[in-house]
């Protein structure tokens, strides 16, 4: 008999334990995720609560309004039809179809319920008569610019950021679609398909050689005397199990390890993933933000990821270069980017410069601290020297703008085993300035080589925001 009391007891503990730690990871998860549970479509209370509302305004950061609210209670968006679809995953809309837009994510600020508890938010909202507005920190004109310099006919993304503050001045996703254009969700869902989805954020890429950026900066770091050597290409490298070979056939002969890097030659490349293996290679990947959980406060970013276990040499040689299993958002490939040009610091990506309530005092918002330290200084000037000279005279020669100082590294990710498909074409890079601290991702699905359609839409997306000095 004792000792079946002293099983219930035991058992007792146990069910108060679980229960308390189930309690205590619910009341985090709501606080935590709040704008998650809040902008879920499948919310009934929060559509309540937009028709006894008056949701605020979404101003540019110029000023200029994205979306208001009319006479009759009406949403509706910018008068620029193109403007509008530039920036429409962005945004969002009231249907939620983008379902990570600001329309959604920062709902109860809008419409002006972050005053109240989150459990009262998400479970009891009473919302105010008229809600909060919010000032981005993207620029229209720039984001309607790209949209109308996006190759015709392709999808893709452009994120276009402030690398010393994380400030996202542009987030460009096509196919785009027309908030003014939806009338309900069961006609929306079959009209723009993947429109809704903002690539920049929710988009999971093979980076191709972009990824190199990682694989140099882990070889900086775990290989003594790595930049002192000089390697050899001769088109192709035999592994046990396979073989990697430059693009397009290239012998590049004898390279230093600078020009290994302008010249994208994944044969080197893949030999130094061989040498750093596995283990220091996903590390520094992992430094650099993939495999996280990414919890940011202003937006939703998709992981990005790399594989851990790599159990084969063509798996570790493959990852090197950008390929296997490796994937990653446009944006951040852009915060990796800016992580080279400000130090070796990722900073953690800002959209929502201000809260403008009711009354119309500003409210600043409180940023995300930066992401973190990816990389030593020194690391983080190495590869700046080399994205330049790839810029300067390697791959990237189209992202070259007179008078700036304009780094880069293009890719070419293979994203079927047909050895005819096209490639994705990727670019990723900054402008080394202190007056127009920007760093740029450009994504072209199925667009071919980067150093063509992304570098050259990189080149005018980055020139159009100096012109703007945004």
């Amino acid at each position: 008999m004792k000792r079946l009391q002293r099983c219930m007891r035991m058992v007792g503990i146990l069910m108060l334990c679980v229960f308390t730690f189930t309690a205590c990871w619910f009341a985090w998860t709501v606080q935590s995720q709040s704008s998650r549970w809040i902008a879920t479509s499948y919310n009934t209370r929060l559509a309540a609560a937009r028709e006894s509302a008056r949701a605020g305004d979404i101003y540019d950061c110029t000023g200029a309004v994205l979306a208001t609210t009319d006479e009759d209670g009406n949403r509706v968006y910018n008068d620029d039809k193109r403007t509008r679809r530039a920036v429409s995953q962005t945004v969002g809309d009231t249907l939620s179809m983008s379902g990570t837009g600001v329309e959604s994510f920062h709902a109860a600020t809008l419409l002006g319920l972050s005053g109240e508890s989150v459990f009262d938010t998400l479970f009891n909202p009473s919302p105010v008569k008229e809600g909060n507005s919010l000032r981005l920190t993207i620029n229209a004109e720039l984001s309607r610019y790209i949209h109308k310099e996006f190759p015709d006919g392709y999808d893709g993304a452009v994120s276009l950021i402030n690398y010393k503050t994380g400030e996202i001045l542009a987030m460009v996703s096509m196919p785009y679609y027309d908030p003014e254009e939806l009338e309900n969700r069961a006609e929306a869902a079959e009209a723009s398909g993947s429109g809704y989805l903002n690539r920049n954020t929710q988009g999971q890429y093979t980076p191709g050689s972009v990824f190199k950026i990682v694989t140099l900066a882990s070889a900086l770091e775990f290989l003594p005397g790595v930049e002192e050597r000089t390697y050899e290409c001769n088109g192709e490298w035999e592994y046990e199990g396979g073989s990697v070979t430059c693009a397009g056939g290239a012998v590049h002969g004898t390279l230093t390890l600078e020009e290994a890097f302008a010249e994208s030659c994944n044969i080197v490349f893949a030999k130094l993933a061989y040498e750093l293996g596995a283990q220091r290679l996903v590390s520094t990947a992992e430094s650099f933000g993939f495999n996280d959980v990414f919890q940011f406060q202003d937006l939703i970013v998709y992981d990005s990821s790399i594989d851990t276990q790599m159990p084969t040499v063509g798996d570790l040689v493959w990852s090197g270069v950008g390929q296997g299993k490796t994937l990653v958002s446009p944006l951040h490939m852009a915060l990796i980017a800016a992580s080279v040009a400000n130090d070796g610091v990722m900073p953690s990506p800002k959209l929502i410069a201000e809260v403008i309530t009711p009354s119309g005092s500003t409210v600043l918002r409180t940023q995300d601290p930066p992401y973190g330290r990816v990389m030593y200084s020194s690391t983080a000037a190495t590869i700046a020297r080399y994205m330049y000279t790839t810029v300067e005279s390697g791959t990237a020669t189209r992202a070259q703008i007179s008078g700036y100082r304009v780094c880069g590294k293009t890719g070419s990710a293979q994203i079927s085993n047909d050895s005819d498909a096209q490639t994705n074409a990727w670019f990723a890079g900054f402008v080394y300035d202190d007056a127009h601290p920007y760093a740029i991702s450009v994504v072209v699905e199925e667009g071919g080589s980067g150093s063509r359609r992304a570098a050259e839409l990189a080149e005018k997306a980055l020139k159009k925001a100096i012109e703007l000095g945004v």
